[in-house]
């Protein structure tokens, strides 16, 4: 199955006429992408709009020089036209049902598509988002429409690189037009953005910023790592007692799971001398683990989120094996020290963070699935199936979200008196910065609703550079967080961590006993329920 569950090859009475209209002087291998996805089910005619200027010569020249160093970036690579594609003045000629104007100006073509960056037409703004290190807002429209039909709020993973921002953003946008042609075939309303204020960016301050951080990730990378993620766990306490590593690996994405009276807990190692991922695990015992997590499955590709569950007395794992292009489902031959390949679920796309639900008589699975290059932070699907090695759909909504702030799944989705909680990862500054949790609050195969409840950002609550997993059992919990150490005899061991006292981590749990409650949250504390706005 695809990573949209659809078959992609289109019957010859599915195709429509389509009149697509490029900026002569910005063009982009992103451009022609676009034509190649939608020219599947549309029959496709190109005009050339030259009313947009090239960016400036400095963009040019930096860009170009980006390029030279980073050759996977081809969706923002320039292009020449087709012969065969003609100017704009030509398209009276064609009587199209549909015309979707990327010319970066405005038309006289009524109800046409087009893309805005940040609210603008024009890229360049779209540039300067980037050049302030800020993640962008996409958004296809009707033209004379501000209500949008599709939108996106990026994740922009490498915020020192142009062209790597451009690369996630024009991704993007080839999937953001494929929706928004499908709204409007399908009539469907459009959705309320949230546009941020463009900014003009200097490529100046740019520069000195990228010439100042390399050259200072060049004088500290003998002496520290930066984000080393460490886990740590809780039983009835304030307190979190930090897992000891050796400074060579670092543990993340952890997991508590029982069996047969005894409790383990699953997290991802990353040894930084193989720079790939391993599922390990570890025996628990009140608020310590009896020995170092010990390596359980390992694979010729990035293993993480090693999601563990019980079903019909198996134990099931289902990690994160994006790399890999597939979504795997692993069954406990001796649990945890051994396991099996049960069945590939999806294939075709990079799946994160999968977290499986049983819900209604239906198992869900709640993911980030990219095809087609942009980020795996920022964009949410859901899949649904009758079984759990059964034929997965997807959601008729996908993707459900695409917003930086609160896709990516952080861990288990809690039951509380009947109400569902999901934890995400905000990655709008950087990747694994907090926790967001919502309440889903409608769940089907055509429909899917979330609240936002409270936000756990890792700084304010713990001090940290990262906060990104959650997960509990009784009255044990775990969660993982990023803070920089130091190597050698520079390291400083961190033995515990404790959550801010009166802050949101801390007023999410009980006094006496420190349960997490969240379905009591709002009656228990009107201070967050006036803040929930400002999250």
């Amino acid at each position: 199955m695809s990573a949209d569950g659809v078959d992609a090859t289109p019957s010859p009475d599915e195709t429509s006429c389509i009149a697509l209209i490029l900026p002569k002087h910005r063009l982009r291998e992103w451009h022609r992408e676009l034509l190649a996805h939608i020219g599947r089910t549309h029959e496709v005619n190109v005009f050339l709009d030259d009313r947009s200027p090239p960016y400036s010569l400095a963009i040019q020249l930096w860009l170009k020089l980006e390029r030279l160093t980073l050759r996977s970036c081809t969706l923002a690579k320039p292009i020449a036209p087709e012969k065969h594609w003609r100017p704009v003045s030509a398209l009276g000629d064609l009587q199209s049902r549909t015309v979707i104007n990327l010319s970066e100006c405005s038309g006289p073509h009524p109800n046409a598509l087009e893309i805005r960056y940040d609210g603008a037409l024009d890229s360049r703004a779209l540039a300067d988002r980037l050049l302030s290190q800020k993640s962008p807002c996409l958004t296809v429209h009707r033209a004379g429409h501000e209500k949008a039909l599709v939108s996106s709020r990026l994740a922009i993973e490498e915020k020192l690189s142009i062209v790597r921002g451009l690369q996630a953003a024009f991704a993007r946008c080839i999937s953001l037009v494929a929706r928004g042609l499908e709204q409007v075939e399908d009539e469907v309303a459009g959705v309320t953005s949230e546009i941020a204020v463009p900014r003009r960016g200097s490529l100046l301050a740019f520069i000195l910023e990228v010439i100042a951080r390399k050259v200072s990730n060049v004088l500290m990378r003998p002496f520290r790592h930066r984000d080393h993620w460490h886990v740590a766990l809780r039983d009835g306490a304030r307190t979190f007692k930090v897992i000891e590593d050796d400074g060579e690996r670092f543990y993340a994405d952890p997991f508590v799971q029982m069996w047969q009276g005894r409790t383990f807990l699953l997290v991802e190692e990353y040894p930084y001398a193989t720079r790939r991922g391993i599922i390990s695990a570890a025996e628990v015992v009140g608020d310590e683990i009896l020995a170092p997590p010990t390596p359980v499955l390992t694979r010729p590709y990035h293993l993480s989120y090693p999601f563990i569950f019980e079903h019909d007395g198996d134990i099931y794992m289902m990690p994160e094996t994006g790399e890999n292009r597939s979504l795997e489902l692993y069954r406990a031959v001796e649990f945890p020290w051994k396991w099996e390949l049960n069945t590939v679920l999806m294939e075709g796309a990079v799946f994160s963070d999968a977290t499986a639900l049983f819900h209604n008589g239906l198992w869900w699975i709640f993911v980030t699935a990219d095809s087609i290059g942009a980020s795996t932070q920022d964009q949410l699907s859901i899949f649904y199936s009758d079984t759990l090695q059964g034929i997965w759909t997807a959601h008729r909504a996908n993707p459900v979200k695409s917003d930086s702030r609160s896709s990516r799944p952080a861990g288990r989705i809690l039951r509380q008196n009947g109400r569902l909680f999901r934890p995400a990862q905000n990655c709008e500054e950087s990747y694994g910065a907090g926790i967001v949790w919502f309440e889903i609050t409608e769940l089907s195969p055509e429909r899917f609703s979330e609240r936002q409840v409270v936000a756990w950002d890792g700084c304010a609550e713990l001090g940290a550079t990262g906060l990104h997993s959650f997960d509990q059992l009784g009255g044990l919990q775990v969660i993982d967080f990023a803070h920089s150490i130091g190597r050698g005899w520079l390291r400083r061991r961190l033995r515990t961590v404790t959550p801010r006292d009166g802050g949101n981590m801390d007023a999410c749990f009980s006094r006496t006993s420190h349960h997490l409650q969240l379905d009591r949250l709002e009656n228990a504390n009107p201070r967050l329920k006036r803040s929930k706005a400002d999250l």
